[in-house]
């Protein structure tokens, strides 16, 4: 009789820790893990208010001629029509004029559409890389275009390419070893990759 009151007691004790402290405690640790990683949220969310400040405050210090410059190094699309207007006006101070303009279709359509590209088996290798282009923070756009001219023009030519604000990369120049004899020079094929930021 003596131990029945106490055995009784250990039971309820433990039915009330299996029904109800139990599983609470258990909620009690997952609500933990929860504010803390709600915490690190916070945190990170105050970070990069401040990153975000501070870029902004840089960028109001900047003068509209700079930005102007910026705005022409990298622009927000791809602004093929300003590039071949540019290559165009570099080439004529040489006496050379821009022919035979070629774009990438494909560079042209996954940029259109945001980076998504239609997967199929055989262009799966090729929708890998459109997808990884996807991800990046700018796009690039190919171009190809022929010009004439003397060798010496053609390399200041190359030269003023290279100063251009306009961020570019020439992928491959090839040229024939006859000279035109109607436009007094070789004639040259220029394939480059133009850059923009995405916004």
């Amino acid at each position: 009789m003596r131990f029945i009151f106490p055995t009784l007691l250990i039971l309820i004790s433990v039915g009330a820790f299996l029904v109800f402290i139990n599983p609470t405690y258990s909620e009690v640790k997952v609500m933990r893990a929860e504010s803390a990683q709600y915490d690190e949220a916070l945190t990170n969310s105050r970070k990069l208010q401040e990153e975000r400040d501070a870029l902004s405050e840089k960028y109001r210090t900047l003068s509209p001629e700079d930005l102007e410059r910026l705005t022409r190094m990298l622009p927000d699309n791809a602004d093929n029509i300003r590039l071949i207007l540019n290559l165009q006006q570099m080439a004529q101070t040489y006496g050379m004029a821009i022919s035979s303009i070629k774009f990438d279709a494909a560079s042209a359509a996954v940029a259109k559409n945001g980076g998504t590209a239609t997967a199929t088996s055989a262009t799966a290798a090729v929708s890998a890389t459109d997808a990884a282009k996807a991800q990046r923070d700018y796009g690039d756009f190919e171009i190809e275009f022929t010009t004439t001219g003397s060798y010496a023009n053609f390399q200041k030519f190359l030269k003023d390419m290279e100063r251009s604000l306009r961020i570019t990369d020439i992928q491959s120049i090839t040229f024939g070893s006859e000279v035109d004899p109607t436009k007094q020079g070789y004639t040259y094929t220029i394939k480059l990759l133009a850059y923009w930021l995405k916004s």
